[in-house]
């Protein structure tokens, strides 16, 4: 059964950026039913001025859907009121893709990290909620009195710390194999970029697997690395969670460990659709660009990768290749579907990777 949602948005958000907000809902599950704007920054209490949220609410009793999702991270104070208001679910974004992540999670890590991510974001709602059951309030499933919240707030707090522990362990692990791995020898390649660029389809093409593929948001959770062989050089391939525009710290340090695998890669594959319009292909590559700045990843072992050729025409190619050229100085053109460019792309990181071994060889030569 498909859950109905309506969708709020404040200030002005671009109309690319609502279109991915309307398909991160569907992933989720949603059937958006309504998006409702205001372009104006977002109200303190209410995420939506007071006009608009009456309006809000008689839309909200005339259609009764499951949830009402914001685009923009709600603190504590607008969570409550909006749930006092509204009566029904109320999540944003960044619970949105929460969401997401929990259906597709499969490893132990995955689900470890989702839900130290939901305590960490529960527990300034909850601590919101003990305020108002002080003061009589009594709100939502919490509703069963102040000692049931108080007590519901200390488990949280020690079920958080148990998780950091837990994922510190297997962080260590994977540090290890990390470790092991340069010990034999192999160069770590990582697969990345935007969401939706088509990385799995690659994968699926160079390591011969038939990993999952549906063309949604976040498709891909967990990170899956085989030995890929690159013209003659072997090394080790993994596919990573996609970015997204906006995404918020929070997940990003919760998502840590898959996050590492991109600064772990001695060679990083930057996927990314060519077939998108330019200005949506622009907005995409200059997010992913501040997110490898952000994690301090050097561009000279950044290879973009333009997928999707054969669903782009020349003009719009050039125009994205003289974006791509202010940034990076190689580039490889691919169709991954279809399998257009695929020897080139080896050929190409073959040479990388080759590069990569002598000056390891003369570096440790040098110790």
């Amino acid at each position: 059964m498909v859950n109905k949602a309506i969708l709020l948005i404040a200030d002005d958000v671009e109309e690319n950026r609502i279109r991915e907000f309307q398909l991160l809902s569907e992933a989720g599950g949603y059937e958006v039913i309504e998006a409702i704007i205001q372009r104006r920054k977002p109200d303190s209490r209410y995420y939506l001025g007071v006009g608009k949220l009456n309006e809000v609410e008689s839309i909200v009793k005339a259609s009764v859907p499951d949830a009402v999702i914001t685009y923009h991270q709600l603190n504590p104070i607008q969570y409550v009121n909006l749930e006092r208001r509204l009566r029904t679910k109320v999540i944003d974004r960044v619970l949105l893709i929460l969401e997401i992540f929990e259906k597709r999670a499969g490893s132990k890590e995955a689900k470890l990290q989702i839900e130290l991510t939901r305590l960490r974001l529960e527990i300034p709602r909850v601590r919101e909620i003990i305020r108002f059951a002080k003061m009589g309030e009594q709100i939502g499933f919490y509703g069963g009195g102040e000692y049931a919240v108080e007590a519901y707030y200390r488990h949280m707090i020690r079920r958080a710390s148990h998780i950091r522990r837990e994922l510190e362990t297997i962080r260590r692990r994977r540090e290890m194999l990390v470790t092991r791995r340069r010990d034999y020898g192999l160069p770590q390649v990582a697969l990345t970029g935007y969401t939706s660029a088509g990385k799995t389809t690659l994968f699926n093409k160079l390591a011969r697997e038939n990993k999952y593929v549906d063309g949604k948001p976040f498709a891909t959770l967990d990170t899956y690395s085989r030995l890929v062989n690159f013209n003659g050089v072997n090394a080790i391939l993994t596919d990573t969670i996609g970015f997204i525009d906006d995404l918020p710290p929070l997940l990003i340090e919760s998502f840590y460990a898959t996050i590492a695998e991109v600064l772990n890669a001695d060679l990083v594959l930057f996927m990314m659709d060519i077939s998108d319009e330019y200005q949506e292909f622009s907005r995409k590559f200059m997010s992913s660009v501040g997110i490898f700045s952000d994690l301090g990843i050097s561009k000279s072992k950044i290879l973009p990768v333009l997928n999707k050729i054969d669903l782009a025409s020349e003009l719009d190619i050039k125009d994205k290749v003289d974006l791509v050229r202010r940034e990076f100085n190689d580039y490889v053109m691919i169709s991954a579907r279809a399998g257009i460019g695929i020897n080139d792309l080896k050929g190409t990181i073959r040479g990388m990777l080759e590069r990569l071994i002598v000056s390891n060889r003369y570096r440790n030569s040098k110790e």
